[in-house]
């Protein structure tokens, strides 16, 4: 008894920071999904099929082509898309914002982090579309 009225309050101090933190995660993640899927992208944000992403893949693994094709991509922004690209991509990853001049250092860096996300994109979503639909929509648009 005595134990218990000891250990109660310890337990209720460690475990509530992790359930805020858990809470909030979930909160989080939740508001994403719901913003994502209510956007309206006026493209294909179906999930990828394994060609598609194959194709994506094989793209990804070349220099050259890759930062060609992020070139057309970024080029075909409207000002307030690049814009809220540029406000939201984060730092390291701001080099793709400007792909002529990606060092081959920073597109090594960066590639593995494009193969992970063009993953999400392969996975169904909410509504037919992807789990990521901006990956799908920079796969089929960027990177084909």
């Amino acid at each position: 008894m005595i134990i218990k009225a000891i250990l109660w309050p310890i337990k209720k101090i460690i475990l509530f920071p992790l359930k805020v933190l858990f809470y909030t995660t979930l909160l989080f993640i939740v508001s994403v999904l719901f913003f994502q899927y209510r956007a309206n992208y006026d493209v294909d944000v179906s999930p990828l099929s394994v060609a598609e992403y194959e194709n994506c893949l094989d793209v990804i693994d070349d220099y050259d082509v890759t930062i060609d094709l992020l070139s057309q991509y970024v080029d075909q922004l409207d000002s307030q898309q690049q814009s809220f690209l540029y406000s939201y991509l984060p730092d390291p990853f701001s080099v793709l914002t400007k792909p002529q001049e990606i060092t081959e250092d920073d597109f090594r860096n960066v590639r593995t982090f494009l193969k992970n996300y063009l993953q999400a994109g392969r996975f169904p979503g909410i509504g037919g579309k992807a789990l990521a639909p901006q990956a799908a929509s920079l796969c089929r648009g960027g990177l084909s």
